[in-house]
């Protein structure tokens, strides 16, 4: 039996591409109000997911519009959860209204990429979802410190891996603020998927391969490639007969 394996991106950020790349979808993670998006922006986005059957996911962070979500933020447990709640809430209260179910729950920015390294922000962050979505599902890579407080407290968990980002190890990212971190250039993207999809490994930026599991392949909605490489990828998952687990 074929595994399967989906193309997700984050989406409602205000970029100009979403339409666009919905068709190439599996499942869409649409910002609700911390980094990025407003009422008007959900509906959009939740609408644009339903005509094309996009599983829809809610995308929450650290509140900071005015640094996209991308620095880390010392809030204090409660206050971020408080934050996180109130995020989540009004993409589901739009998703129900619009007759679609809320899917899963992917964090974005320096929070996603906290997540992944921080133990004890993992298991707060796993206790508060098992608590108010038990549910949805949890997005976040293998091995990770998410994913084993998404295994420990038994939360639906889909192993995410990276098309257009490069790692540092098989659970890191590279930094946005290292100018290697996006990958730019097609090829690159296209070793880097076949990599994935034949091996089910990444190579970090020490040259070194590390084993990943892949139930998703997300790509960046701000990247200024992003439909290119939407079509990239499902061309590959439609021409790989049977990628690993």
């Amino acid at each position: 039996m074929k595994k399967e394996i989906d193309i997700n991106c984050d989406l409602g950020e205000g970029m100009p591409f979403d339409q666009k790349i919905m068709p190439y979808l599996g499942s869409c993670n649409i910002a609700c109000g911390g980094h990025a998006g407003d009422d008007a922006s959900m509906k959009r986005t939740i609408g644009l997911a339903k005509k094309h059957q996009v599983k829809i996911g809610a995308h929450p962070s650290y509140p900071d519009k005015d640094n996209f979500g991308r620095i880390s933020l010392d809030l204090g447990i409660e206050i971020l959860k408080e934050s996180l709640k109130s995020q989540i809430e009004k993409i589901k209260s739009m998703a129900i209204q619009t007759k679609v179910d809320l899917h899963h729950i992917k964090f974005h920015g320096a929070l996603y990429l906290d997540s992944l390294i921080n133990q004890e922000l993992a298991l707060e962050l796993a206790f508060f979802i098992k608590h108010h979505y038990p549910n949805q599902t949890l997005y976040a890579p293998f091995g990770s410190c998410m994913a084993n407080a998404a295994t420990r407290t038994s939360i639906p968990l889909c192993h995410e891996v990276f098309a257009d980002r490069r790692y540092a190890s098989g659970t890191q990212l590279l930094p946005r603020k290292d100018p290697r971190a996006i990958l730019t250039d097609i090829k690159d993207i296209d070793e880097q998927v076949s990599l994935l999809l034949e091996k089910s490994s990444v190579e970090t930026t020490n040259g070194g391969l590390c084993k990943v599991k892949a139930d998703t392949i997300c790509i960046h909605g701000d990247h200024p490639r992003a439909v290119e490489i939407a079509k990239l990828v499902a061309t590959k998952l439609a021409e790989t007969p049977n990628p690993p687990s």
